[in-house]
């Protein structure tokens, strides 16, 4: 059995788009749709759409938790109500229309033993976004780089340099675009956080899909890490393809400098909880 859990935050057509595409190709899984404390009444809007369908289940946060812990929250209730063989994390703004999906990912999964598993993602362009990393960057490379990022904040709010560093800031957690005969040999690599699936021996003894110590960016990092750690193996499966939209910024009000800035800002705290996890790694 598959369960899909969808991470909704205001953008309600995109969601409604996910959902119809899910149900029209897998009529026979469920889908939990998680509304991440929007506040602009598109979760009460998805309660009422939803509200006779067996299929589709929605949870109202009442605050936004995050990408981690929004995406944890339909990850665990999908676990204890239907303890399904498969859990598929997905973004709002990721259509699936290959039938062939779920038979491509198990078959991959339970012959290769993979934990967690990344479908081949499309942009709209043809661009291949899994896998995000091929290996984790050193700690003393983080370190590094998250000195230059505090430098690059503190500039920005000063007033200095905006047009170098809103031209060029780049985030450390750069993605890898393969082409698709390339990716098909790709184990033990860091999977993109639009679309991951959790196998069963995951979600039999981890609570959590994603490490919940972030609120966002650098999750795909940090749960690489977390399953090394823990003995669970990561993979990319090329013959299960989806289509990433890319979806409307949370933050698509506010200016490119308050962009760069909320993303620096979140990066240095992720990647700070990424060091913190590698010095003490007993606590997840």
């Amino acid at each position: 059995m598959f369960v899909y859990v969808i991470l909704h935050y205001r953008t309600l057509q995109l969601t409604i788009d996910c959902v119809g595409s899910l149900r029209s190709n897998f009529p026979a899984s469920h889908i939990v749709v998680v509304d991440n404390g929007s506040g602009d009444g598109s979760g009460d809007a998805l309660v009422s759409m939803y509200q006779h369908c067996d299929m589709v289940d929605v949870l109202v946060s009442g605050n936004n938790l995050g990408f981690a812990s929004g995406n944890n929250l339909g990850y665990e209730f999908a676990v204890r109500k239907y303890s399904p063989d498969f859990v598929v994390v997905m973004n709002n703004d990721v259509l699936i229309s290959d039938t062939a999906f779920e038979g491509s990912i198990s078959s991959y999964m339970q012959s290769r033993n993979v934990d967690v598993c990344g479908p081949d993602i499309l942009t709209p362009d043809g661009d291949h976004q899994n896998p995000l990393m091929l290996r984790p960057f050193g700690s003393f490379r983080i370190i590094k780089q998250m000195i230059i990022d505090a430098l690059r904040l503190l500039c920005l709010r000063l007033g200095l340099m905006q047009e170098r560093i809103l031209g060029t800031y780049g985030s450390i957690s750069a993605q890898y675009h393969k082409q698709h005969a390339e990716i098909s040999a790709v184990g033990n690599c860091i999977v993109h956080g639009a679309c991951v699936v959790f196998s069963r021996r995951y979600s039999s003894n981890v609570p959590h899909a994603f490490v919940p110590v972030t609120f966002l960016y650098g999750e795909e990092m940090i749960l690489y890490d977390f399953c090394k750690r823990r003995g669970y193996s990561t993979g990319v499966c090329p013959s299960a393809r989806v289509l990433h939209l890319g979806g409307k910024s949370t933050m698509a009000s506010a200016s490119q400098k308050e962009r760069q800035i909320f993303k620096i800002r979140q990066t240095l705290r992720s990647m700070y909880q990424l060091i913190k996890l590698r010095l003490f790694p007993g606590k997840y």
